[in-house]
């Protein structure tokens, strides 16, 4: 039998964000400003500490050779589970998607966290967070996520995806996102080996960038979005 939580965390995702979100946001009211990059981590840190999420050992799926790497992952494919490990690189938690000049381009394991949340929220998936591994290079997340079969979907058929659902394409660092006016939140790597066209036809987003915009980014999108060459 698979186990399917291998030292999963005792926070679920949903929790775990929104504490995490709320030790920033007290520390930004505090100082009178947003939360850094380095402060996050900090915050970070302490509250994993707390919590107990660091794992007291290498889980034994990591101690086998990934089956595949990328810019922020390492991934390991259990076929006897059907779902994919994946664990950040060392102190490395992906991209946000859009950022001021002033401030680190780098998520924080704060909106590592949350990006899969509203993945979650927005897509249906089912992203679980399993703990951290403190190694001597870093702080790795662990994440597990239910395989999905299909074929790599089209330019076209990914555009229908978000526009048919009210997203509004705009270009960031010369890549096509996505801004949700609603819900204030932009989505990026939106490229064809991040969607899924499942059996049944619908579109599934396995890896996206997720971010929900400060009020200070807000008019940024909205400006880009009403660019042309879209």
């Amino acid at each position: 039998m698979c186990d399917r939580r291998p030292d999963i965390t005792k926070v679920p995702l949903p929790t775990l964000v929104a504490q995490l979100r709320k030790s920033s946001e007290a520390s930004a009211r505090i100082y009178g400003c947003a939360t850094s990059y380095t402060e996050e981590l900090e915050i970070f840190r302490a509250y994993a500490e707390k919590q107990k999420l660091f794992l007291d050992q290498t889980p034994e799926t990591l101690e086998t050779p990934p089956t595949a790497e990328g810019n922020e992952h390492q991934v390991w494919y259990r076929e006897t589970c059907a779902d994919f490990v994946k664990a950040t690189w060392p102190n490395h938690f992906g991209m946000l998607v859009i950022h001021r000049n002033d401030e680190e381009p780098q998520a924080s394991p704060i909106a590592y966290l949350e990006r899969w949340h509203l993945h979650n929220d927005l897509f249906g998936d089912s992203v679980e967070f399993l703990g951290i591994l403190d190694t001597p290079p870093g702080m790795r997340l662990l994440i597990r996520q239910p395989a999905i079969e299909g074929k790599v979907a089209t330019f076209e058929q990914i555009h229908h995806f978000f526009a048919d659902s009210g997203w509004i394409p705009f270009v960031i660092d010369g890549n096509t996102a996505y801004f949700d006016p609603s819900r204030e939140i932009v989505v990026s790597d939106t490229h064809q080996g991040n969607i899924i066209v499942m059996d049944d036809g619908y579109l599934a987003p396995i890896d996206l960038r997720v971010q929900k915009l400060q009020p200070t980014l807000v008019s940024i999108v909205e400006k880009l979005c009403n660019a042309k060459g879209l």
